[in-house]
């Protein structure tokens, strides 16, 4: 485990028991057990065999790590919970359940705050990001395989464009054989931006072997729904 991860599990332990706890009493249902034993049961296997050997990707002082270890959580809960009969669908269901109970908890000031400086403010955004770009760069040469990202031009159709150009998650399940869960954690952008009330377009992924994921915000677009992945239908343009 590197020694990031091990001075910081506390933490990574109580963020995780957050996300979690968002929903309890399915996981209760599921394992068949009290929360807290279940919950134990997940992070024993967490522990083991993702923090254990999850890269490091430059820590809490720059952006992707929370990302990473995040993600890692749902995909414990699924491997973990096909031991109880957890399926994979009914996983990635509960998985976009979660992340929906966890954003709305989000504060309503910031849920009103970050829509605005996006739709009313582009060319700040968008210079915040190019900041956010050379610091990802920085580190991404520090530390290979982390989060490369590329702001682009707003339009007046898509007031933010950015690029994930390298991701360390699809690295990550790739390696580590967890590719199967990967279209159901790419989905989950689609909560995020629905729980500040934007529309996310997004047409390309890593995981589908596009070389990066746009993601576009549109000002006109219907906000997509959230369920079932779009990922995963040949029909759907988005990803």
């Amino acid at each position: 485990m590197h020694e990031y991860y091990r001075k910081n599990i506390g933490k990574i332990r109580k963020r995780m028991d957050r996300y979690l706890k968002a929903a309890k009493s399915e996981i209760e249902g599921i394992f068949g057990k009290p929360y807290d034993d279940a919950f134990s049961e997940i992070w024993e296997y967490y522990e083991a065999k993702m923090l254990d050997v999850l890269p490091y990707i430059g820590g809490g002082k720059v952006s992707g790590t929370k990302n990473l270890t995040g993600c890692m959580f749902f995909v414990s809960i699924g491997v973990v919970g096909r031991k109880h009969g957890l399926s994979l669908e009914d996983w990635g269901r509960l998985s976009t359940t979660i992340y929906e109970r966890y954003f709305a908890r989000c504060p309503r000031l910031m849920r009103i705050a970050i829509p605005y400086l996006i739709k009313r403010h582009p060319r700040t955004v968008y210079k915040m990001l190019r900041l956010k770009d050379r610091r990802n760069g920085k580190n991404a040469a520090q530390n290979p395989g982390s989060f490369v990202t590329r702001a682009m031009e707003p339009t007046e159709e898509h007031p933010l464009i950015y690029h994930n150009l390298h991701c360390p998650v699809h690295d990550f399940c790739k390696s580590a054989g967890y590719m199967d869960y990967l279209p159901y954690l790419c989905n989950l952008d689609y909560v995020m931006f629905k729980a500040f009330n934007l529309s996310l377009q997004r047409e390309k992924t890593c995981g589908t072997q596009d070389g990066l994921c746009d993601f576009k915000i549109s000002r006109n677009a219907p906000i997509p729904p959230v369920w079932p992945p779009h990922i995963l239908d040949d029909t759907d343009p988005l990803k």
